[in-house]
């Protein structure tokens, strides 16, 4: 140890120490080093390089938690989930937000290509997946698109959706003897941690000394349907292994496990909104409301039996008893003698209302990452132009959405295990020269998106195709289709023409490019 750090140490005051050069073991004092800093001129701030990390007066108040990403969601994700599901279930602009999602990113349904080498299995894979997505639902009220839209909402609305996997008995008659069961955030408890066989369990999800997922803890039914089959209801956490489990949500933190409903930056705000507005109703149907006061007058010269004799006959013209009346149209309160009524005159905000809903709304679907328009219905500050750049990059967030999300923790698992009871059944037969990685190649096409300008955007397709930038296969998967298919289809639209002696039409000119001769 150096002097220069015995003698700090003598002194009898804790000091960090730094080293005053690489592979030295000569340090000083942090205490030192800002001495000597400012006897050449440099003073470090109080607050650090970043006004954003000041802790002075304007930013005093400004003290986040600091916590890691599964204590967030532990702490706030249950409150968040039932804000969340009382907000679409009532609050029309949180529903239509959470509505878009699923209607964006799934559509139709996002549909398996499968591209296995051999012609006849890949034939009979794309045949058993049809065949097999109109029964995938193992409680029978969706095909497997429906299943598909119905996870992504509830992981818009809830955070997260599961799908359990499970097996079928060949004498049930599906093509495959393999369903699908989603499961709500709510079935997989938060609040499970109990170690099992030395691994432990945080979240209600088991994992291995590696971090890997072994094991989810799931209720059979949602804790909070006590109204149903009460008396049955059983509340004992099942251990489920995590491949027979999928888990959609959106990982927007390192180590994160469980999802948080994607409205949670916006509860606030649209919560409050829908309180305004209720207000603001309620304001103008007392306005609109004409309701009259009777007002007796008494004078000096009665005494109390002619005010009481008065009043009598006012009851009894009213029905004995005054009634508590609410204020409704056409109301007349008769009022005791000498009191009279005063109501307070708020200040009409009408003229500032909706540019104060605008900018909240916009708020709101920045923060869902939904465009505003398609949230309020409000276009008369848009174009064409200005509309297509809003939309190409949302196209590119919900893009996001399908391929890192829906693509690879909903499909695809779900794809590998069809393929694997396809073949332990026998639904298909595999020859030997296919491979397991050739049967398992999939490519998923979404829905395909709508034109915004149609003869503009396929005359740019066309020309992308003519000057060698990409392919018709490639084209025709952007638009959700297979190319085999559309092929297929055209040759047979040609063949019965011919046999029908049908006329081809004339090809449509191309029109002249700017200055041609004409």
């Amino acid at each position: 140890m150096s002097k220069r750090r015995m003698s700090s140490a003598s002194q009898g005051r804790p000091s960090l120490l730094v080293p005053i050069r690489s592979g030295s073991q000569q340090y000083v004092s942090l205490s030192e080093l800002r001495e000597t800093m400012e006897a050449f001129g440099v003073t470090p701030s109080p607050s650090g390089p970043y006004n954003g990390a000041s802790v002075g007066r304007r930013m005093a108040g400004f003290r986040p938690s600091g916590s890691g990403p599964n204590s967030v969601v532990q702490t706030s994700a249950p409150e968040l989930v039932r804000r969340s599901r009382d907000l679409k279930r009532n609050n029309p602009t949180a529903g239509r937000a959470l509505d878009l999602i699923p209607i964006h990113t799934v559509g139709t349904g996002i549909k398996p290509r499968f591209l296995c080498k051999h012609k006849a299995t890949r034939e009979a894979l794309t045949r058993l997946f049809e065949e097999w997505t109109k029964v995938s639902d193992a409680d029978g009220g969706l095909d497997f698109y429906g299943q598909q839209a119905l996870a992504v909402s509830e992981m818009a609305e809830g955070g997260e959706c599961f799908a359990r996997l499970r097996s079928r008995r060949l004498s049930d008659g599906l093509p495959v003897p393999f369903q699908v069961q989603l499961l709500p955030t709510e079935q997989v408890p938060l609040t499970y941690d109990i170690p099992f066989g030395g691994n432990p369990v945080a979240q209600g999800i088991e994992r291995n000394g590696f971090g890997r997922r072994i094991a989810y803890w799931v209720y059979r039914q949602h804790p909070a349907d006590y109204l149903i089959n009460a008396s049955n209801m059983d509340m004992t956490p099942r251990r489920v292994l995590a491949s027979e489990m999928v888990h959609l949500y959106n990982v927007t933190r390192i180590g994160q496990l469980r999802g948080i409903p994607w409205i949670a930056r916006a509860i606030t705000t649209l919560h409050q909104l829908g309180n305004y507005k209720d207000a603001e109703l309620l304001r103008k149907q007392m306005v609109a409301n004409i309701v009259g006061f009777v007002k007796r007058a008494s004078t000096e010269n009665m005494d109390e039996e002619e005010l009481a004799k008065q009043w009598g006959e006012v009851l009894d013209g009213i029905g004995g008893e005054m009634p508590a009346v609410a204020m409704e149209p056409g109301t007349m309160q008769y009022l005791d003698l000498d009191e009279s009524v005063e109501f307070n005159n708020p200040q009409d905000g009408t003229g500032n209302f909706e540019p104060f809903l605008t900018r909240n709304y916009q708020d709101a679907a920045a923060s869902l990452g939904v465009l505003y328009e398609e949230l309020t219905g409000d276009w008369k500050n848009s174009n064409d132009r200005t509309f297509r750049a809003q939309f190409n990059t949302w196209k590119r967030q919900v893009q996001q959405w399908q391929w890192n999300l829906v693509c690879h923790q909903f499909n695809e698992p779900i794809k590998n295990r069809f393929i694997a009871y396809a073949v332990a059944s026998g639904a298909i037969k595999v020859p030997k020269s296919v491979t397991q990685a050739d049967l398992y190649r999939t490519e998923w096409r979404p829905h395909r998106w709508e034109y915004l300008n149609p003869k503009q955007d396929v005359e740019a397709q066309v020309a992308e195709i003519d000057g060698g930038l990409t392919s018709r296969q490639a084209t025709v998967a952007e638009r959700g289709d297979d190319v085999e298919v559309i092929d297929e289809q055209r040759a047979q639209d040609q063949a019965r023409e011919r046999d029908l002696g049908i006329e081809k039409k004339a090809a449509a000119p191309k029109p002249q490019q700017q200055g041609q001769d004409l």
